[in-house]
């Protein structure tokens, strides 16, 4: 088999890769790093899965600065999360500074196998680190026939409304549903109004951003993502986007008892110290409920309603959440995952970083 540097100069911008294939060689990059192999292997589907829908500033995007943390000692490749009962449908889960993919694979999980047993299911983790997009993870509960929740605290890079010192993250909310006869219809959203990986990727191609995204070190509102990198990101709605942040920064570290998002550290810090992110993933079982048919009956009829709802002025006809991402994943499984110059470079730096890497013992 091709050594990783000679596989990943193999590629070609503009070309295809199956799914499959990038899933086994972002499993052998992770394993590279000292991730063990089955883990590597669980960690990198969810990854891939996100290059898969579409969501590429939360897929392999993220893969060097995992490394770059592995590297510094700032994450544990090695570590298993603790999964500490408090009660029949409740969980704390110590992520033990491990990959937040992981971590949060573990916890999403863990909350399932409780909502199967006895109709709901909470994980709140602690001490755990950046785990991408959570689309992949509530959609492989929705697949389940469960209906899921996932939140997470981030690193301080939003200012409360009216002020200009980061305090909050991004703090990203999504949710799961189980429908007949398509995937999940998911929801995904950061509680801001940009996630910081879209100013990243504006910065680099040095394009102009929207002046609702972000303010300036000033607290002024910016259209140079430079700018807008170096103050903060707004919050999603103004103050309604602002209380929303907070309460999933509440939510995640109330019950955890983790960090509070200033104190957390974000992917791209240079520290080597634990990112000390908190999650929240809820399940519930329709069984439980009024059953999985009327739940899936009820998320169909109102997509449909809303599907076939006239457009507005603009002509352009009313989406669900997630539409975009479900026709992406279905092109991409066909033809293959497109080797756009970012993914290139992203996993050219991934393999020049495990190479770099010394053994964790």
């Amino acid at each position: 088999m091709q050594s990783l540097p000679e596989w990943v100069e193999m590629l070609e911008e503009g070309g295809r890769i199956g799914r499959s294939e990038l899933v086994d060689r972002s499993a052998d990059i992770l394993a590279a790093a000292g991730v063990p192999v089955m883990a590597a292997a669980r960690a990198s589907e969810l990854l891939v899965e996100c290059q898969v829908r579409g969501i590429d500033s939360h897929g392999l995007a993220h893969l060097p600065a995992y490394l770059q943390r592995i590297r510094i000692g700032a994450i544990d490749p090695k570590a298993i999360p603790a999964i500490v009962d408090t009660g029949a449908a409740t969980a704390v889960v110590d992520g033990r500074n491990g990959l937040g993919v992981l971590v949060g694979l573990a916890a999403m999980d863990e909350a399932c196998r409780r909502a199967k047993a006895i109709g709901m299911g909470a994980c709140a983790v602690r001490d755990s680190n950046h785990f991408g997009a959570a689309a992949p993870l509530v959609d492989r509960a929705a697949r389940e026939g469960l209906i899921a929740l996932a939140l997470s605290n981030a690193g301080p890079t939003m200012a409360p409304t009216g002020g200009r010192e980061a305090i909050l993250g991004t703090n990203p909310l999504a949710a799961g549903f189980p429908r007949a006869g398509r995937p999940p219809l998911v929801i995904d959203m950061a509680t801001s109004a940009v996630a910081r990986g879209r100013l990243r990727q504006a910065a680099l191609k040095k394009q102009v951003i929207p002046a609702e995204w972000a303010l300036d070190a000033a607290g002024q509102p910016t259209t140079d993502a430079e700018a807008a990198l170096a103050g903060t990101v707004q919050p999603l709605g103004g103050a309604k986007g602002y209380a929303l942040t907070l309460m999933v920064e509440l939510l995640c570290t109330a019950l955890s008892g983790g960090r509070p998002g200033y104190e957390v550290l974000t992917p791209h810090d240079p520290a080597a110290a634990g990112a000390g992110v908190s999650h929240l993933f809820i399940a519930f079982d329709p069984q439980r409920f009024a059953g999985l048919d009327e739940a899936r009956s009820a998320v169909t009829r109102l997509g449909a309603r809303i599907e076939a709802s006239p457009p507005g002025a603009a002509g352009e006809a009313p989406r669900l959440p997630g539409a975009r991402a479900e026709t992406t994943a279905a092109a991409r499984q066909r033809d293959g995952i497109p080797l756009t110059a970012d993914l290139l470079a992203h996993l050219r730096k991934a393999v020049r970083l495990v190479a770099e890497t010394p053994a964790h013992p």
